[in-house]
């Protein structure tokens, strides 16, 4: 692990406490790191979501204490079932994110502890639960890290590469069950028969471009949500991450319609190769390094100084 402790970070893990919150599924168990003493008070608490609480690598523990060492909160916990928490597991679908596990965990850390403003940061399903959470708790929000997240329903992904592919990788798709037990309800199909016309109509005029397939509406609920909020918010992909095929979309044709005080709150970033790969260590550690940046960036004493050094 190319992480070493300091001496500050050990004094942050020697004041870590559990916590355990109430969930709808189920207990959820998470580690609150609280800031340094002396440290400047960035009045936000920092929530790490991801399976299990540590990230891979451990890098929500470096991340926690970090963080703290700026002068944040940082809390970390396990969605219910999964890790220490309570409750039973499931199949994890982007679009139906684990919302009652955040919005849980803010509302406890606030009736609880006196925590009452928040930074929200995950990536792929983690970031569409972060951002789940705008419709219920946005006011309360002033940060959100969206990393390498899926913002399609699943199954038309699958047509999307399928049509990239051709239709022997489709039939093979056809023939997944995970991608039939998605259809189950009335409004799947529906919402497929939306996305097979389109993207017929786009076979027939010679086009494989993506950009005219729809965008999950729970994701659109979820954003408008974000843009309703005060919250800044950084979009980071990889060119070529699969998720971005999706993402794509969306900065063709949702951000383009923000206002321009609107789309000033939000930064996207899209980097060479990709970023949500879990062997490449070096560009995990890249990405981990760029999102505890913006973090740290949020904190009252530094946008001070650096609205005096533009001024």
């Amino acid at each position: 692990m190319p992480w070493r402790e300091s001496a500050a970070e050990l004094e942050r893990a020697r004041s870590e406490r559990s916590v355990v919150v109430p969930g709808e599924r189920g207990e959820l168990f998470g580690i609150l790191t609280p800031p340094a003493p002396g440290a400047p008070d960035a009045g936000r608490c920092v929530i790490l979501l991801t399976r299990p609480r540590s990230h891979r690598n451990r890098m929500w523990v470096e991340g926690a204490r970090r963080l703290a060492l700026a002068g944040f909160y940082a809390f970390r916990f396990d969605y219910h079932g999964c890790g220490d928490s309570g409750g039973d597991s499931g199949y994890l679908d982007p679009n139906q994110p684990y919302r009652e596990d955040v919005v849980s965990a803010m509302r406890h850390l606030r009736e609880h502890l006196g925590l009452s403003r928040f930074v929200l940061c995950g990536s792929c399903f983690d970031a569409r639960t972060a951002l789940s959470a705008f419709p219920d708790e946005g006011g309360a929000i002033d940060g959100l890290v969206f990393m390498a997240a899926p913002v399609m329903e699943m199954t038309t992904m699958t047509l999307v590469r399928a049509d990239q592919k051709g239709l022997r990788h489709f039939g093979k798709a056809l023939r997944n069950p995970e991608n039939w037990s998605a259809l189950a309800s009335g409004e799947r199909w529906r919402y497929m028969a939306r996305v097979l016309a389109r993207a017929a109509r786009n076979r027939l005029r010679g086009s494989r471009e993506s950009h005219e397939l729809p965008l999950a509406e729970s994701f659109l609920k979820h954003f408008q949500a974000l843009v309703r909020s005060r919250a800044r918010a950084l979009f980071l992909y990889g060119l070529e991450d699969p998720e971005y095929e999706s993402f794509r979309v969306a900065e063709k044709t949702v951000f383009p319609r923000l206002r321009p005080e609107e789309r000033a709150r939000f930064d996207v970033e899209v980097w060479p190769g990709t970023v949500h790969g879990f062997l490449e260590m070096k560009r995990q550690r890249e990405t981990f390094a760029r999102a505890l940046a913006w973090i740290e960036a949020l904190h009252p004493a530094r946008e001070t100084a650096g609205r005096v050094a533009g001024s």
